[in-house]
């Protein structure tokens, strides 16, 4: 038996970790013409995998799939960007459960996340089949907390039975199985023995949870259960025990595109489209350089990159956090403050301000009262937890200067804070410490080299271990904490203007830009990590330069709030992606393209999948079918030129431009040229990636490239496996017909196209020649055949 089940996370955002799905399997129209359709992957190796979509009809007869409609039990979050999901479901025999029994693992079975029991595990104490069952230790609050096991494909309005044995200890307490907490067992009545808890249920959805608690409220602490053979059957009542797992495979997840409604006479229907997670990075047109969307990312309360152009007087905020503009501060007469003059941290390649003081105790600084307040301990009102954390980037060739200042901004007398500077005549890193107008004051100095060498440096300040980062090394200066700092200077210690003579001193000759601050385990109770602060030093001087494409893979997703990529294979290093300045997804076609690898959305969550081309190294097929068992139409062997490539010209950012052509090939077929652009970081390796095109394309062979499959008909071993497959997936078809190249087919599937209806599930998938990454491996007795599969990879 397979069941479909299709939920949509109404009123969450599709990166949510903690999505309430609810059930709309029973309005989707899978029979009449009706159906659901999946698109995924691509339709050959070498174009570009595509956004993957959804396309399905609900029954719309009540209103509850109209946008806008109040009436609706949705209601108001019936609108795009809902997330939604597809499951089917393979039951071999009779259980609906992934979890029947607990020889090798938990499957499936994991504690309520609303309520816990004080543990679970495998334990071999007491048990039925085998040697292993369930024992879940329970919490003292509650009910002791809910261990579960998701249900999906259930057929609906049809008649279920929930069993379970449990053995409860003596002055254990009485325990129940429930289904969604609403259909629940009798209580246990025996102790010390194992005993068969029943609850029969018809069911309204195609998903469920079939849950273990306790029947009081709430128990002894450290009491418990053992449970074991656990089923679930469409049946009036419980039968023999079956401990054939059922499976459960993602077909989809992504967001509602649209919810399109309209009628055939009387009758509403909806059309549902939808789109994987591949869209969500395209949807940005353009990110900023590498340094300033990690700044962001991070959560910076407080942020002036100080990249304006030459014409700007002052520095806005780009935190989002709408705090007043850094604006300018004249001390004394003379000296200047030019936007857009300077150059700051290399890989980013903004423009800084450069200040040009007439002398320590005059010239143009930047100021600003911070509003609101990062944080306060209440002294100047409402207490606001955390600590801060503050960054920036300077250079300068003169010693002595201060590089920015945070305060009180109250009156001279009573003014206090800390500044940092370049100590006179040594360039290490110094702060001072004041209270009451700086007639308390300590100063430390940080063991650094000087940073007076007219270089870019990274400096990081964590308000609570009082430490300092320059330049990725920290360095323990024991600053103390500082609260209720509400004037933020910068390139001077001018204090507050709204305080006649507090002009302020060491103005800084030279650039600083990129001052950020971050607070940590404040009101939101999270923040960065200071270590996520000091990497910053990498995304400006380098731009993460020689990282490997994973790594990068993973951080330009991030840009795009995804929060996973999962990563399979052998990656190379690339080369720096610093300035960006496309969409997210634009330069994660670069890393995929440097890595000729695959990179696709995930079917059950929100993350990503980056496959390298050793995934594709010498594959091993996955499944096998006969042809005779496909039962559709449409099998496609094609020999063409749509693939040719026999010359590329290939270069990498800073790198020589090179040419690798087969001879053989352009005199037999011409030229088929190709451009690559590479982020690679040697010219040898753009060489690689060059030849590992054209020894693979210069002559292309005959291949399957269309590859439909009845599958729903198929053996439940053999209908699973092709559940599983997916991009990179090899599948090996036997008897041909005579016609065929030869009689059995060994291909890579690309991408496919699903169609799932009331009585049938075809697959069409498009594929390409899974020989094509078979490579030499030495003294292997298969890949190491002189002139056959000597082929070398990169």
């Amino acid at each position: 038996m397979a069941g479909l089940t299709v939920q949509a996370g109404f009123g969450y955002s599709a990166v949510d970790d903690d999505i309430a799905w609810t059930d709309i399997t029973p309005w989707v129209q899978t029979a009449g013409g009706g159906q659901v359709s999946i698109t995924r992957g691509a339709s050959d190796e070498r174009a570009e995998t595509q956004t993957g979509t959804l396309s399905l009809r609900l029954d719309n007869r009540d209103g509850r799939f109209t946008p806008g409609n109040a009436s609706s039990p949705y209601s108001p979050n019936v609108r795009r960007n809902t997330p939604i999901r597809v499951i089917k479901t393979v039951v071999p025999e009779k259980n609906w459960l992934t979890g029947t029994s607990f020889e090798n693992n938990a499957h499936g079975w994991v504690p309520s996340p609303t309520a816990p029991p004080q543990a679970y595990a495998r334990d071999t104490t007491h048990h039925l089949a085998g040697s292993w069952a369930m024992k879940v230790t329970w919490a003292g609050t509650g009910t002791g907390g809910v261990l579960q096991c998701p249900l999906y494909g259930l057929t609906i309005g049809v008649q279920y039975t929930a069993s379970a044995y449990v053995y409860v200890p003596a002055g254990s307490p009485a325990v129940v199985i429930d289904v969604d907490g609403t259909s629940v067992s009798s209580a246990s009545t025996l102790t010390d023995t194992f005993q068969r808890l029943t609850v029969t249920w018809t069911t309204s959805s195609a998903s469920a949870l079939m849950r273990i608690t306790t029947a009081s409220s709430p128990p002894a602490a450290g009491t418990m259960v053992w449970m074991d053979q656990c089923q679930v059957e469409q049946s009036a009542s419980a039968t023999t025990w079956d401990g054939t797992l059922a499976s459960h495979h993602p077909r989809f997840f992504g967001m509602v595109s649209s919810w399109p409604m309209g009628w055939s006479g009387l009758h509403s229907t909806v059309t549902l489209t939808a789109s994987d997670m591949l869209k969500w990075p395209s949807r940005r047109p353009s990110l900023g350089p590498m340094l300033v969307e990690e700044v962001q990312g991070d959560g910076a309360q407080l942020y002036y990159p100080l990249s304006e152009p030459a014409s700007s007087v002052s520095g806005g905020d780009q935190s989002g956090s709408s705090r007043p503009s850094l604006t300018t501060r004249q001390s004394g007469v003379g000296g200047t403050l030019e936007f857009g003059t300077g150059t700051g941290p290399p890989s980013d390649e903004l423009t800084t301000p450069t200040l040009t003081p007439a002398s320590a105790s005059a010239g143009k600084s930047l100021q600003c009262r911070i509003s609101p307040l990062l944080t306060s301990d209440g002294s100047t009102g409402t207490p606001i937890p955390g600590t801060q954390v503050w960054e920036c980037w300077f250079s300068t060739s003169t010693t002595g200067r201060c590089i920015l200042k945070l305060s009180t901004g109250v009156a001279p007398a009573f003014e206090a804070g800390v500044y940092f500077l370049l100590e006179s005549g040594t360039g290490k890193l110094q702060s001072t410490e004041f209270l009451f107008g700086g007639s308390i004051t300590t100063t430390l100095t940080a063991a650094t080299p000087s940073l007076a060498d007219g270089q870019p440096h990274h400096l990081v300040w964590d308000e609570a271990s009082g430490a300092v980062w320059v330049d990725g090394t920290q360095y323990a200066i024991g600053i103390g904490s500082h609260s209720d700092m509400a004037l933020l200077t910068v390139g001077s210690t001018a204090g507050s203007s709204s305080f006649p003579g507090t002009d302020g001193t060491l103005h800084w000759a030279g650039t600083i830009s990129h001052v950020a601050a971050y607070v940590r385990n404040g009101v939101s109770g999270v923040g960065p990590s200071v270590a996520d602060i000091v990497d910053h030093y990498a995304a400006g001087m380098t731009g993460h330069a020689g990282e490997l494409s994973s790594d990068r893979m993973t951080r330009l997703a991030g840009y795009a709030r995804i929060p996973l990529v999962t990563s399979s294979g052998s990656f190379s290093a690339v080369a720096s992606q610093g300035v960006l300045g496309s969409s997210p997804l634009s330069h994660m076609r670069d890393v995929e393209r440097t890595e000729a690898g695959r990179l696709l959305a995930a079917r059950d969550s929100a993350s990503l999948i980056f496959q390298s081309r050793s995934v594709r190294y010498n594959p091993t097929s996955a499944v096998t079918l006969a042809y005779s068992d496909l039962e559709t139409p449409g099998v496609e062997v094609a020999d063409d030129d749509q693939k040719q490539v026999n010359l590329v010209e290939a270069s990498r950012p800073g790198g020589a431009t090179q040419r690798i052509q087969s001879d053989e090939s352009i005199a037999r077929d011409g030229i088929y040229q190709q451009q690559l652009t590479v982020l690679k970081t040697t010219d040898n390796e753009v060489v690689d990636a060059a030849t590992w095109q054209v020894i693979r394309y210069a002559d292309p062979q005959p291949e399957v490239r269309q590859l439909p499959v009845e599958a729903s008909t198929l053996a439940v071993a053999t209908y699973r496996a092709l559940l599983d497959a997916d991009v990179s997936t090899v599948i090996t078809v036997t008897g041909l017909p005579a016609e065929a190249p030869s009689s059995t087919a060994t291909v890579l599937v690309e991408g496919y196209v699903e169609t799932i209806t009331e009585s049938q599930h075809t697959l069409n998938f498009h594929t390409s020649r899974a020989d094509l990454g078979s490579v030499w491996v030495l003294n292997d007795p298969v890949y190491s055949v002189l002139g056959s599969t000597t082929r070398l990879a990169y």
